[in-house]
């Protein structure tokens, strides 16, 4: 095995059968792995009639060809499927040591459909694939659920790393997640909620076998090399220092982050005690990372007395203590640590719930809707309702059932659709288009809806990354609109490369592109080029695109939203709004799409998609 195995499980749940998919050279040169790979799988498979919630919906977990190989970033994967939440194509990815378990037991990934007769999870042990009941583990957490597949397997053999469920999934909440191990999630587009229309608690892989490479000297000699390089990375040690927390201050400070749903330009008070240091002072107690990593930026937490007291376990990103602290007008780090705790057991995206959560707050504000009508009290700030309103909504009780379908369905149920912050249904990251105007047009042309990782505007405008080798060399104006559509043209095809490589975006951050080839080449053998791999990354976004077409959606919905095109009045972007008019004319002229927002013949024939 170098780089591909060549073979993916095929599960019908509703016949409880199991076999298996060679997959081509050909498979990977032209979709290289994980989100391109599962696109292209998907759209053999199906055509736009499947509903997201259908049987027949195949959820689609792929590795890429660097999964498991041992280079740092490399211990990603994605999951694909069409989105319960948007209704439209929908994509997560994924670290911590699932994805290269997977790989090392020989496979490049799993195709599931059907819907179990009752709860069950898959078991994959090397050749030995089964269906095994689980209405024991049914209605468990996250946690409790992987904690009880440590207890109940370990007498067959090996560890096991799991990818399940929380009640969310089980009862279809439209932005449930899916929690790999105890920390790492496939948060976006409510594919937990896939998994539940299956019967699906979960999938548990052993692992054990060992990746090959084309060439193991030149391999090994390039590891060191991109350890090296890492080390003397001032922003990998950043990272590692700090966590994902370290952009709270800087994007307060230039314009990036969210506050009272978008409403408000700055909150410098949040800055005492939602900051990194406040972090690392208060509630830290350990560092973590995904496989094969040597930046370990995950954080592991414990807040030991207090309403908001928690064991130690996976501590909050960046984007939920923004989408549950800033946009919430909340300054407890403590309360967001919760939430996010609550969030994963429970199986849901932080970033949705948080959005769902900070609508209501401005609702009541505004007598959109009352205390009585909710039965909570969405009081800006009020964090014994945004959890109470967590439980609830994961239950679908109450007033839940109502928040479980997601912002821009609640906000049209209000009559006030200008309420939800969102691309394409899919709520806006922690990131703001008004302070860096190339991100309203990654998320206007995202392939799954407003995301900061289906293209890299974030990280070259950011000013994270700088890759000349492709034409994109900073540093980048962020309040501007001019020059980023051809930014972001070259953003988008590299934001496919790393979410079909499966490499993490802030490895990839770090290093020039021509290293990702050159991992390519000592793994597969194959003889990729950058020029090869950008025209993959182009081929893979009209594939989606197409689609997003199938579905309904093109120029209509590459739009940002009202809150999104209204100026802020204080904080550095005040008095700026993307030219999304100037940026799209631009763009749309680049990737070859007619006035609706389809890709014209000549640009689908050079990419062999006509």
């Amino acid at each position: 095995m170098k780089g591909f195995a060549g073979k993916a499980i095929q599960v019908d749940l509703a016949q409880g059968k199991v076999d298996f998919l060679e997959l081509e050279d050909q498979l990977f040169r032209s979709f290289i792995g994980g989100a391109g790979l599962a696109a292209k799988l998907f759209s053999d498979r199906v055509g736009p009639q499947v509903e997201p919630l259908d049987p027949e919906n195949p959820l689609i977990v792929m590795n890429g060809p660097l999964t498991g190989t041992g280079f740092p970033g490399s211990g990603r994967f994605s999951v694909a499927a069409r989105s319960p939440l948007t209704d439209l194509w929908g994509e997560g990815n994924c670290g911590g040591a699932f994805g290269p378990a997977l790989k090392l037991s020989g496979y490049d990934g799993i195709i599931i459909t059907g819907k179990a007769d009752n709860p069950v999870f898959l078991l994959i042990d090397g050749e030995k694939v089964e269906i095994r009941d689980a209405t024991e583990l049914w209605g468990m957490d996250t946690y409790q659920a992987h904690q009880w597949w440590e207890d109940n397997l370990k007498e067959e053999g090996r560890i096991v790393r799991s990818l399940k469920i929380g009640p969310a999934g089980e009862n279809l909440v439209a932005f449930a997640n899916m929690v790999n191990e105890m920390g790492s999630v496939i948060g976006r587009c409510g594919l937990g909620a896939v998994m539940g229309s299956k019967n699906l608690k979960g999938i548990v892989v052993r692992g054990g076998g060992k990746i090959g490479y084309a060439d193991p000297e030149a391999a090994g000699a390039l590891r060191k090399e991109v350890a090296e390089k890492l080390k003397k990375s001032l922003l990998a040690q950043t990272l590692h220092e700090l966590g994902t927390n370290g952009a709270l201050d800087t994007g307060m400070l230039s314009g990036d982050v969210p506050v009272k749903n978008w409403a408000v330009g700055e909150w410098m008070d949040a800055l005492e005690t939602l900051n990194s240091f406040y972090y690392n002072d208060n509630i830290l107690v350990d560092t973590a990372g995904c496989y094969a990593c040597t930046v370990r930026c995950k954080r592991v937490v414990r807040v030991s007395e207090g309403p908001y007291a928690l064991e130690e376990g996976p501590g909050p990103e960046y984007e939920t203590v923004c989408m549950m602290g800033t946009n919430l007008m909340n300054p407890s780090l403590e309360a967001v640590a919760k939430a996010n705790e609550l969030c994963n057991r429970l199986g849901m995206d932080t970033i949705a719930m948080g959005s769902v959560i900070a609508l209501l707050m401005e609702a009541q504000e505004k007598g959109i809707i009352s205390q009585e009508e909710i039965g909570l009290d969405f009081s800006w700030g009020n964090m014994e309702t945004a959890l109470q309103a967590i439980e609830i909504t994961a239950y679908k009780k109450d007033f839940g059932e109502r928040m479980a379908q997601g912002s821009l369905r609640l906000a049209k149920s209000l009559g006030h659709p200008e309420l939800a912050v969102h691309v394409r249904g899919l709520d806006f990251p922690a990131h703001d288009p008004r302070g860096y105007h190339g991100y309203g047009l990654g998320y206007a042309m995202g392939t799954r809806g407003a995301c900061h990782l289906n293209s890299v505007n974030l990280l070259v405008e950011g000013g994270m990354a700088s890759w000349p080798e492709i034409g994109l060399k900073g540093p980048y104006t962020g309040m501007t609109s001019k020059g980023k559509a051809e930014l972001t043209w070259k953003a988008l095809a590299v934001g496919q490369i790393f979410n079909s490589l499966c490499m993490c975006e802030f490895i990839g951050a770090f290093l020039p592109l021509t290293d990702q080839v050159e991992m390519l080449k000592v793994t597969t053998g194959m003889d990729w080029t950058l020029e090869e791999l950008m025209d993959c990354g182009w081929r893979i976004w009209y594939l989606k695109r197409k689609l997003l077409n199938a579905w309904g959606s093109g120029r209509n919905h590459d739009v940002l939203p009202p809150r999104a095109l209204t100026p802020t009045e204080e904080g550095a972007n005040a008095g700026s709004v993307p030219d999304m008019e100037l940026m799209l004319s631009e763009i749309y002229q680049l990737a070859q799409l007619d006035e609706e927002g389809r890709p014209r013949e000549e640009a689908l024939k050079k990419y062999g998609l006509a």
